[in-house]
């Protein structure tokens, strides 16, 4: 689904690559598979030490002197400031030392794992067995290197592995929406799972608010159908508040109607007056979601958002501003 890539400055650094034609062709290659043309793109990628990377790196791109590999350097890089996730900073400033650098992804790796950590063949052999888990550059025109990486899935419907699909959405938003008929009923314990998986991510990622957005009880007369739906919340907040971490927020919602399975998930922008609004940047449509633990079934069929999509979904149910939003109950941490 959502995978997660870190690069040593020196994929970027001209005085590391000998081969200034087969550097091309793998800059080349890593964003024909990084940022496809025609489908969503499923890489984010790690902005290691509290945000500092993307920026360090750049003075690297601009002191190429091959033209070729400047211009791929240069797109390369433009896509991935769309993708940067903050990785917290686990060790000393590595400066301009590559070795500093990998071992700075390996160790953010160790508290949440990257799919991805690619360096240069020299900086991978200067301290092999710490870098085992490491991969070079002239990996990546081997298809072994790209296996499971990919815009959709097709778990199965067990909810525990479909809950770890969404493990790195969960770890680098600042909000997550799911909207689902029956997270209240039937899929409870899917929702119950993705609030605890959520919410025990370490706290250097920052704080996080979970909306669930459920059908409200169906029943035509308005006095029952409240009783049904205090019902269904007192049941939901028993359930979920030991989930609830210290500074976490879960929003319960309900709908008159919900037809879909959709993820929603972003950060917070500021706008004019210091005014915080929601910004979605990931978002995942799942055709089924299991109700426990049925190995031995169908599986289903998950798939990354495409852009339109995303946004139809964030303003129709999840922007401040969506038309006909519940108010909501909001469940914070027992503590």
């Amino acid at each position: 689904m959502l995978h997660e890539f870190a690069f040593t400055p020196a994929i970027f650094d001209e005085e590391s690559h000998v081969d200034k034609e087969a550097w091309g062709e793998q800059l080349r290659e890593l964003t024909a598979a990084i940022f496809p043309r025609t489908s969503v793109w499923p890489v984010v990628i790690s902005d290691l030490y509290t945000g500092s990377w993307s920026s360090h790196i750049v003075p690297y791109v601009e002191n190429i002197a091959d033209h070729r590999a400047r211009k791929f350097c240069q797109g390369l890089l433009t896509n991935m400031q769309r993708m940067l996730v903050v990785r917290p900073n686990c060790g000393e400033w590595p400066n301009d030392d590559d070795a500093a650098w990998c071992r700075e992804a390996v160790a953010t790796h160790a508290v949440e794992p990257i799919d991805r950590i690619v360096t240069v063949r020299k900086t991978k052999n200067s301290t092999a067995d710490d870098f085992s888990i490491v991969r070079c550059i002239d990996e990546v025109e081997d298809g072994g290197f790209w296996r499971d990486i990919n815009s959709d899935a097709s778990p199965r419907m067990v909810v525990s592995e479909q809950v770890q699909l969404l493990r790195k959405l969960c770890l680098h938003s600042e909000w997550v929406a799911l909207i689902n008929p029956y997270c209240t009923s039937s899929e409870m314990e899917f929702t119950v799972q993705l609030i605890d998986l959520a919410m025990r991510r370490n706290t250097e990622f920052g704080k996080l608010t979970i909306e669930i957005h459920a059908n409200e009880p169906d029943d035509r007369d308005s006095v029952e159908r409240a009783r049904k739906q205090q019902n269904v919340t007192y049941d939901m907040v028993r359930r979920i508040t030991p989930k609830v971490t210290t500074g976490n927020t879960v929003e319960l919602y309900f709908w008159p109607k919900l037809l879909d399975r959709i993820i929603v998930a972003g950060n917070y922008t500021k706008q004019s007056g210091g005014i915080k609004r929601k910004s979605p940047r990931w978002g995942v449509s799942m055709s089924h979601i299991a109700h426990g633990n049925e190995p031995n079934a169908a599986p289903t069929e998950w798939k990354l958002l495409r852009r339109d999509a995303l946004d139809r979904w964030f303003r129709q149910f999840i922007a401040e501003n969506a038309k006909s939003k519940p108010n909501p109950t909001t469940v914070d941490s027992a503590e």
